[in-house]
């Protein structure tokens, strides 16, 4: 359920600017006051080992999508009384298609616990950057399948089960060439796959939608050489797993409890289940010997996952 959670909370700072990362609160920022700008992190969890971290912007209440903005991290290990930057990296713009912009950055932790992020910010015309701090958990693993593990096999729904398209989909039109074949079948056909999970019709931050359409545009181009996937994040009827998810959220957090394996089957496709999934968006590429060789949270732009593509599908 914390991760069920967290997603609300990243949207509802990426869309409506409540100004909280989704693992801690910034411990500080320079230049605060009008026109501040926020970082808040755009991902669920960070692991021992290398990561994509995407960041959102945040001014005057709204999200950002800047392309001129400058974006750099710094990373401490705060278990290190030395207190000095571990590594740094540069952050990439991603925004296009996107409602709001992710700054994508790289960082590679080597212990679990507690890290520092400093997130210096600056957009055109300001001087000198604005600098915030924010508190990271890293995990010794990935509560979800990660890279270099294995795909779960799992069954997912083809045209040739659900004729109708509606049923498929939350989306509007369906794109029939993201259900003709499914993930078990996909892992055995000999070709890398690319999986996307996302509900476009009830995304907490908008970013399914954009990323659907990118899945369909990639698929046009690399479709003869990658398999391509959807899977919708809700059981049909869609709305009423959505809201019945919802509602036992509120029950759990009232109660002090978390959603129970019965709650999240009840709403949950049985593809996020069996991946153990309750954030969304996530694309998962699959290399032809069914191993994971990459996973992206959050909204995703074909300026980003093309060149990758062209790898996957060469067999890199």
């Amino acid at each position: 359920m914390r991760r069920y959670l967290l997603l609300v909370s990243l949207g509802c700072a990426l869309l409506a600017g409540c100004g909280q990362s989704i693992s801690g609160a910034p411990g500080g920022a320079s230049g605060a006051g009008a026109g501040a700008v926020t970082p808040v992190f755009a991902f669920s969890e960070a692991v021992v080992g290398p990561n994509r971290l995407p960041i959102g912007l945040i001014r005057n209440n709204s999200p950002l999508n800047d392309p001129a903005a400058k974006v750099h991290l710094r990373f401490y290990d705060l278990n290190d009384p030395s207190a000095q930057v571990k590594s740094e990296a540069d952050a990439t713009y991603y925004g296009q298609g996107l409602p709001a912009a992710v700054y994508v950055a790289y960082a590679t932790f080597d212990r679990p616990g507690d890290w520092g992020v400093e997130v210096q910010v600056q957009l055109a015309g300001q001087r000198a950057p604005t600098s915030s701090r924010l508190r990271l958990n890293v995990l010794p693993r990935s509560s979800v399948p990660n890279v270099g593990e294995k795909a779960i096999p799992v069954k997912t729904l083809t045209v040739r089960d659900v004729p109708d398209p509606s049923r498929l989909s939350s989306a509007s039109p369906v794109n029939p060439a993201l259900y003709q074949i499914s993930l078990d079948e996909a892992l055995r056909s000999g070709k890398p796959t690319a999986l996307l999970f996302a509900t476009p019709a009830f995304c907490r931050t908008a970013t399914c939608g954009p990323s659907l359409e990118v899945l369909g545009q990639l698929q046009q181009r690399f479709g003869d050489r990658v398999n391509f996937i959807h899977v919708e994040v809700y059981r049909y009827p869609f709305a009423e797993s959505f809201e019945r998810i919802n509602q036992a959220a509120q029950a759990a957090t009232k109660a002090g409890r978390e959603l129970s394996a019965d709650e999240l089957r009840a709403s949950f496709s049985d593809p996020m289940v069996a991946w153990r999934l309750t954030t969304e968006p996530w694309l998962y590429l699959i290399g032809a010997d069914g191993t994971i060789v990459g996973r992206y949270e959050g909204g995703i732009t074909a300026e980003e996952l093309a060149p990758v593509f062209e790898k996957l599908a060469a067999g890199q």
